[in-house]
Formats: structure tokens, sequence, C-alpha cells
């Protein structure tokens, strides 16, 4: 039993470590990088969810991504110290994952996310809404971003919104790069995962 949880304990490890390797946590930034050629922005074909992070607020922010495949205890990351000028980060979660939320999937009104402002103080922020699920919200392939904006109404003056990138549209585009994804899904499965 404890060789089968270290064996999915690494696989899902894997992928959080080797991504930065292979230059798939920020897409984007290389697209504009290369002057427009495009890299995907999507895992597409891949067995992968992509979750960004995306910070357009004045603070500096601890988000705690949290996934569900079914089984338990959930799974966690946390991106630390986000900071306007940083802007944007994710990674990678293998598929199949059934939830994807920010804090708690199951209380998404605790204020988990942890916004440190310039004039040093902090707040706790709301996710805000239910977690989301597998063939409603996302689908395999597919990259969630979740945009951290200011927003007066709120009561921490921050809100979350959630969007995707269809995985689909990456097959269609045409892209002129290699395929990040595609060589990190090689990789894990070279090194047998």
């Amino acid at each position: 039993m404890k060789d089968h949880v270290r064996h999915y304990g690494c696989l899902l490890f894997a992928p959080m470590v080797l991504a930065p390797l292979c230059g798939c946590l920020n897409p984007e930034f290389l697209n504009s990088a290369v002057g427009g050629v495009y890299y995907p922005t999507a895992p597409g074909d891949t067995p992968f969810v992509m979750v960004r992070v995306v910070n357009e607020t004045t603070a500096t922010l601890d988000v705690p991504i949290v996934w569900d495949d079914g089984s338990l205890p959930t799974y966690s990351y946390t991106v630390r110290g986000l900071t306007p000028e940083g802007h944007d980060t994710g990674t990678l979660v293998q598929w199949p994952v059934l939830r994807i939320g920010l804090g708690d999937l199951d209380f998404p009104n605790a204020p988990l996310i942890v916004a440190n402002f310039p004039d040093g103080s902090s707040t706790g922020v709301i996710f805000g809404r239910s977690a989301l699920q597998a063939g409603v919200d996302y689908n395999e392939g597919d990259t969630i971003i979740f945009q951290i904006a200011a927003d007066s109404r709120s009561p921490a003056y921050i809100r979350v919104d959630a969007g995707k990138i269809d995985g689909s549209s990456q097959l269609e585009t045409g892209l002129s790069r290699a395929d990040p994804f595609g060589r990190l899904w090689s990789l894990l499965a070279a090194l047998g995962f």
C-alpha cells in the first residue's frame, strides 16, 4: 500500500516540478517573448488541466489551488508571493480531476486567499463560488484561469473570476512551435508514469 501511495504522490508531484523545465507554466509569456510565434496556452490533447492565477490587484497574493480526483484527501498547491509585477503563474494537474477551486472546495466563503497590501495590511479573500466541476466548467486539456482583481463592491475589495481556454481550440491553431505539454507528457510516459 505504501508503494502505491508513494508512486501516486510522485505522479502528482512530477508535473509541478517538470513543468517549469518544459516551459509550459506561462505559454503566453513565451508567445510574447518570441514575437507572436504561438505556443499552446492549454494542454489540448494531453491528459492535463492547466490552472493559471492572474493577479490584477496592488496586493501580493498567497493563493491555494485545490483539486479533487475522487480520492481522499484533496490535493493543493499554494502559489506564494504572487506580486502584481509577477502577474501570472500556474500549475499543471494530471487528469482525471473532478473539482478545482481556490481555498476550500466545500466552503467557498472561507477567506483562504491572503492579500498583503503595500501599506502592510493584509486580508483574507473568499473564492466565493462553488468548486468548478469536470464536464461542466472544464474538460481534459483545458486551461482554467482564475483572475483576482480589485473590486470595491466586495468585502475585501478583491474578487475572483474564473474562465477557461478550451483545450480543443489548441488542436486547430496550427502552432508553429513545439508543444511543451506534449513534451512533458512524453517525458512522464518515458519515466513510467
